[in-house]
């Protein structure tokens, strides 16, 4: 078994209120939950209208699967629009 997770600082573009970014996290977050059966959760920068921190979590059986879940969920998240990802970190155990 292998457990790992990656955290994403993200730049967000044309929001203007703290409202208006928990609506686009909101459905980011639940689109990635529905598509990788992910723990994702809002992990830095709840007061910026201009930053998003989400970390997301997975366990698989090799290593080699959770690498390629990661890259995918990596691709959703750069194709998502109004997002550009700045950072990403990741540990895999």
């Amino acid at each position: 078994m292998h457990f790992g997770y990656t955290t994403y600082k993200i730049k967000l573009y044309a929001i203007n209120s703290l409202k208006e970014k928990r609506s686009v996290v909101k459905r980011l977050i639940n689109d990635l939950r529905k598509n990788f059966n992910a723990s994702i959760v809002e992990t830095g920068a709840h007061d910026s209208r201009d930053w998003l921190e989400i970390s997301v979590g997975m366990i698989t059986r090799t290593r080699k699967e959770i690498d390629a879940l990661f890259e995918s969920v990596e691709s959703r998240i750069i194709n998502w629009n109004g997002l550009e990802v700045i950072n990403v970190e990741s540990e895999v155990w």
